[in-house]
């Protein structure tokens, strides 16, 4: 990797990489020493293209292994699919974290900003991630060769929306994985009635402070 961000000093990533640590075993995650070191990488990398590219207001990083590593982490369990599409992936987030966990899947990364978009692509190619398409598209456009699919996204759009976009896709068996910090009854009841609800916590607390925020993943099946 490139010099390090001014922030990530050896102590700052010595911290970082308990973290993450302690967060996968919360999680009962088990990663190798090489993929732990690429999410660091990965958080480097983002610090580094943050101030040009815009990319996170979160920039402190053991914030970042929170909100950004665990936060995605949180959701692996519930994919099933061999292929993931993660929509307005933004920074590659969830997608990202996701790919480096699980090399068995596929995964097509989509924003509709360019820039995002060229990071990601730096991102998958310092990091070797070849299982890991970039694609600068919008979900209700982009379309997909395969049926086998888990549609995740993190706080992208209302739910009703999500299906909007997705209606074709889950028509055909996939599944929409929505990651969502707040769930209101009224965004709920907008779901319509054709399509099945399933509400997950996902709620990840940490040894080095108070517990992150509370956060959902609602899974959307066609009936």
């Amino acid at each position: 990797m490139p010099t390090k961000p001014s922030l990530w000093t050896d102590a700052v990533q010595q911290q970082a990489s308990q973290r993450l640590a302690h967060g996968l075993q919360a999680m009962e995650l088990t990663l190798d020493s090489t993929a732990r070191q690429q999410m660091l990488d990965y958080l480097m990398l983002m610090s580094r293209w943050n101030r040009a590219y815009n990319l996170t207001a979160v920039n402190q990083p053991l914030a970042m292994v929170e909100r950004h590593l665990l936060d995605s982490l949180s959701i692996a369990g519930f994919i099933e699919a061999a292929n993931v599409i993660d929509a307005g992936t933004g920074a590659g987030l969830p997608g990202i974290p996701l790919a480096i966990a699980d090399r068995s899947r596929h995964f097509v990364l989509l924003d509709s900003n360019g820039k995002k978009i060229r990071f990601v692509r730096e991102v998958v190619r310092q990091l070797g991630l070849k299982q890991v398409q970039p694609v600068q598209a919008r979900l209700e456009t982009f379309d997909s060769p395969t049926a086998d699919i888990d549609i995740v996204c993190r706080a992208l759009a209302p739910l009703a929306q999500l299906i909007e976009w997705s209606a074709d896709k889950l028509a055909e068996g996939a599944r929409l994985l929505a990651m969502k910090a707040e769930l209101s009854d009224s965004e709920l009841s907008a779901v319509p009635d054709d399509y099945n609800v399933r509400i997950e916590a996902t709620t990840q607390h940490s040894d080095f402070g108070p517990p992150g925020p509370e956060r959902c993943l609602v899974i959307i099946t066609k009936l």
